[in-house]
């Protein structure tokens, strides 16, 4: 724990490495950090990180998002929906997503795996728990 600001790997006494902004490997498991909240806008949300929940614009009943702006080539990105009372719809083929089909996230269990290649954010799988 702790460590300079300029600490980007650290692995303790016991083989733990945690990397900055969250992502800790240990006895075989990787886990990359907390859920952050984002809002879509305009049917876009930007990612900070690899897991986020989304939630409708104004806590619409259902929202689609169909541009999501940040990571970079290789990026892994995780969503699912903030509330199973809103559906956030994931648009294939508009914006920059490459889906197996539209994607409504409409359970709190829902989940979509996505991997940026160049400017294009394509499935690798999905969860429909609903």
């Amino acid at each position: 724990a702790g460590g300079s600001a300029s600490e980007r790997l650290r692995i303790d006494s016991a083989g733990l490495a945690t990397f900055s902004n969250g992502v800790d490997i240990s006895s075989g498991f990787l886990t990359i950090g907390d859920y952050s909240e984002l809002t879509i806008a305009t049917g876009a949300i930007t990612v900070t990180g690899s897991h986020h929940h989304v939630d409708t614009e104004s806590d619409a009943a259902s929202d689609d998002l169909d541009t999501i702006n940040g990571g970079s080539t290789g990026t892994i990105l995780r969503l699912c929906p903030t509330s199973s009372a809103r559906t956030v719809v994931l648009k294939d083929g508009t914006g920059n997503l490459a889906l197996a089909g539209d994607f409504s996230m409409d359970s709190g269990t829902d989940l979509i795996t996505l991997l940026k290649i160049g400017g294009t954010w394509t499935e690798q799988s999905r969860s429909n728990n609903a």
